[in-house]
């Protein structure tokens, strides 16, 4: 069995994944997975977490459409939800050694949101940057240019959200990404103003260290304009 193989045979299409269709692993034997099927979840984990690829096959088999519809209603995408359960399968195989999971449903709800709410941040990000070039780039004919500089842009900014703490991190989401004021931000997370100021200050001063390589003149703007 080859683990990404495996993964990577997630239908996008709603008719397969209404059915339920069952995955089975590439060279599996039916005995393998028959002994696989009456593990635990923890029984599973302790396996893979061994290198074994029968009990991946199984916990990929009972959890990947539990996964998908966890997803689906978040993001509305069936070729996004099966990259986020794909992404979600592959990296749990690749830190098997190291992963502390105690609680396989609860650590699917938590990866699937976060990966659900990194995608949503950068879709209104792409979107503030189209607004921002219709207003001060009217009629631009170099908009393919544009868009690959907003790309590496893009990238960089993901990358450095994610070096923020996470405070800092949802109060930069919540004002730049969602557009709410300060008073509104204080008040969904309880802090006060001056804490809300704290750290909108410090996100702002952290991401552009980040991206310091990347457009710099562009990058400061576009982090104020949002």
């Amino acid at each position: 069995m080859h683990v990404g193989k495996l993964v990577n045979e997630i239908p996008v299409d709603r008719g397969d994944v209404a059915g339920g269709n069952a995955f089975t692993a590439t060279g599996a034997s039916t005995e393998n997975v028959l002994s696989s099927a009456t593990l635990t979840d923890v029984e599973l984990l302790e396996a893979i977490r061994h290198d074994n690829e029968e009990a991946f096959a199984e916990l990929f088999r009972r959890y990947w459409k539990k996964v998908h519809d966890m997803a689906f209603p978040r993001v509305r995408s069936e070729e996004i939800t099966a990259e986020i359960v794909q992404d979600l399968f592959i990296s749990l195989w690749d830190k098997r050694a190291s992963h502390s999971i105690r609680h396989l449903p609860s650590y699917f709800h938590t990866a699937v949101k976060n990966r659900a709410l990194n995608y949503m941040e950068a879709q209104v990000v792409r979107k503030s940057y189209r607004d921002y070039c219709r207003k001060y780039f009217p009629g631009s004919d170099n908009i393919t240019e544009k868009t690959v500089e907003f790309d590496d842009l893009m990238s960089a900014i993901e990358t450095g959200m994610l070096q923020l703490p996470e405070k800092s991190r949802m109060v930069f989401r919540l004002s730049r990404l969602e557009g709410r004021s300060i008073p509104e931000i204080a008040d969904t997370l309880n802090l006060s103003e001056k804490a809300i100021g704290y750290h909108l200050t410090q996100s702002l001063k952290k991401l552009r260290f980040y991206l310091k390589d990347y457009l710099v003149t562009l990058a400061l703007t576009f982090l104020v304009i949002l």
